[in-house]
């Protein structure tokens, strides 16, 4: 029993010590390296959305107000985009985004419907996309006012 112990405490200390090992791979030369810095896998075959604006002022609202806004883009870079989902940061929010992939070069939009029933006052919302781009979340930002609707007497 004793040596069964032993072997297995060697076999885990082995184990641990080799995980630690491997720091030092070419995963740090890639890094390094100037031409590879800004992609380090070395490809440059990757979509990249670039938004018109990634902010927007709905302005002043009514509570009870449903507003809608697109965020156009286009896909600036070399490989087809593709759009795995696309969330609010709450249930006020509704974010619509294409299914397809998009091309190298082609535009297309990110519609996002707000509802400022219940809300006061300054809203700040995010709505985060995720698609194979790098990094892969992108974070768009839109803001409002909304007025408490007038007392009934």
């Amino acid at each position: 029993m004793k040596n069964r112990i032993s072997f297995l405490v060697i076999v885990l200390v082995g184990f641990l010590l080799s995980c630690n090992s491997g720091n030092n791979s070419s995963d740090t030369k890639i890094i390094e390296s100037s031409s590879t810095a800004d992609n380090p896998k070395g490809s440059s075959k990757v979509p990249v959305m670039t938004f018109e604006h990634e902010t927007w002022d709905f302005g002043n609202l009514m509570d009870g107000e449903v507003v809608e806004h697109e965020y156009g883009f286009k896909n600036t870079g070399t490989k087809a985009l593709l759009i795995s989902d696309v969330q609010a940061s709450c249930g006020c929010t509704i974010p619509e985004w294409p299914r397809e992939p998009i091309a190298p070069g082609q535009e297309s939009v990110i519609k996002v419907r707000f509802n400022s029933t219940g809300k006061h006052e300054n809203i700040n919302k995010d709505v985060t996309i995720f698609a194979n781009t790098n990094p892969v979340k992108k974070k768009l930002t839109f803001k409002a006012y909304v007025k408490s609707k007038p007392e009934a007497k």
